[in-house]
């Protein structure tokens, strides 16, 4: 049990560097306010948002809750729906040069400036 449960924590480790290595090494700081479950087309899914300290663009990862592979489209589509009226106080901009995912499209992330 003890060596299931390490295995568990290093794999949620090496997720979460491995976008975040991605990201040109910038340390992503999460937004508890913003972490929520939610069904888009009947699919549940688990969306957190993250910022740079000192920094503009809002990164939001998004992930099925049945760990099934995403598309891009309902990431974006998803993801902007949530975060528009919670964390914009001016027009979103998308910001593609920043979207991330990982290796086996369980997990994607997006970046916006608003």
């Amino acid at each position: 049990m003890k060596k299931f449960i390490i295995s568990i924590v290093m794999l949620m480790a090496l997720s979460a560097s491995s976008l975040n290595a991605k990201n040109e090494g910038n340390k992503l700081t999460l937004v508890k306010e913003n972490h929520t479950e939610l069904t888009f087309k009947g699919v549940k899914y688990i969306l957190n948002s993250y910022i740079v300290i000192l920094k503009n663009p809002y990164y939001l990862t998004l992930e099925r809750e049945d760990n099934a592979p995403i598309k891009y489209q309902a990431t974006i589509e998803t993801s902007i729906d949530y975060i528009k009226p919670r964390g914009c106080t001016s027009p979103l901009k998308r910001l593609p040069n920043l979207d991330r995912h990982s290796e086996d499209n369980t997990k994607g992330m997006i970046g916006i400036s608003c």
